[in-house]
């Protein structure tokens, strides 16, 4: 148990520290020496996978040796064609949400923008996006946190401790930031939390039903991209995909595509995995 603890905090406590180390290095970067867009983003990107790609890599390292696993870890480079698996579901539940939105009137289309107009700052933002979140998050939290809890808890009790640990460094990082001057705690607080535990148990399922943290790490850069490049795309100042009208006050159609994306996931990777632990157990109640 006390290596458990110490995987756990481990884990937590190299993504919390590299993601505010990597907001640290952004803003230093920006007030000294006037480096801003990209150009910061990737300097926290590279920040970010630097310190915790390394430490977890080498905390896995120790849990497997630990443990005596002999498998293939759900971080191998052969699992990786999952990352497509992760990467288009969600993109599809984006699409999905948005084309409900439209016949059911709450929202009308203006206009699909020529992917010359979005495309390469779509590519760009990919690939800081996965440097700066998707890789080291996933690696930290649904991959050794989550890899550390299933050895010792049920799969439906490790979805939910490490989905209120993404909440714990999404927590501690915002009070970071707060004690250093380069950020303020606000009720927006809440609410992100709400959506960080909805898009933990998104993230864990996925990263369950695969069998790969390469699933986890598409589903995460895909819901990033849509979100900035679709969703809402004028407060990422991105180049939007399409423009629509919204017919519905307080940004309601926002929350029903995030919603769509989110617990749409949930639902489905859910009856899924539902269907497959049905299936298992026919198979082992049918005759030899």
């Amino acid at each position: 148990m006390k290596n458990t603890y110490i995987f756990l905090l481990g884990g937590w406590a190299t993504a919390t520290v590299g993601l505010f180390l990597a907001t640290v290095a952004g803003t230093i970067a920006e007030e000294q020496f006037l480096i801003t867009g990209n150009a910061r983003q990737l300097i926290q990107a590279a920040v970010m996978s630097a310190i915790v790609v390394p430490i977890i890599l080498r905390l896995y390292a120790k849990l497997h040796k630990q443990t005596g696993q002999t498998q293939k870890p759900a971080y191998s480079i052969k699992r990786s064609h999952h990352f497509f698996t992760g990467f288009f579901f969600v993109t599809g539940l984006a699409f999905a949400g948005l084309f409900s939105a439209s016949t059911l009137g709450w929202l009308e289309i203006k206009q699909w923008h020529a992917p010359s107009s979005w495309f390469y700052p779509f590519v760009i933002n990919m690939m800081i996006a996965f440097f700066f979140e998707a890789l080291p998050e996933e690696l930290a939290l649904r991959g050794l946190v989550f890899d550390t809890l299933r050895g010792r808890f049920a799969t439906w009790v490790s979805v939910i401790m490490q989905t209120l640990i993404f909440m714990a460094v999404a927590f501690s990082v915002s009070v970071l930031q707060t004690l250093v001057g380069i950020g303020s705690l606000s009720i927006t607080i809440i609410s992100n939390l709400v959506l960080f535990f909805i898009f933990g148990i998104a993230l864990a399922l996925i990263r369950v039903y695969t069998g790969s943290l390469w699933a986890s790490i598409g589903f995460h850069l895909g819901y990033l991209e849509m979100t900035r490049f679709l969703v809402i795309p004028t407060e990422y100042g991105a180049k939007p995909i399409v423009s629509f009208e919204e017919n519905l006050p307080y940004g309601s159609n926002i929350f029903f595509i995030i919603g769509v994306m989110l617990f749409g996931a949930i639902i489905i990777l859910l009856f899924l995995l539902s269907i497959r632990k049905w299936m298992a157990k026919r198979n082992n109640t049918l005759p030899l």
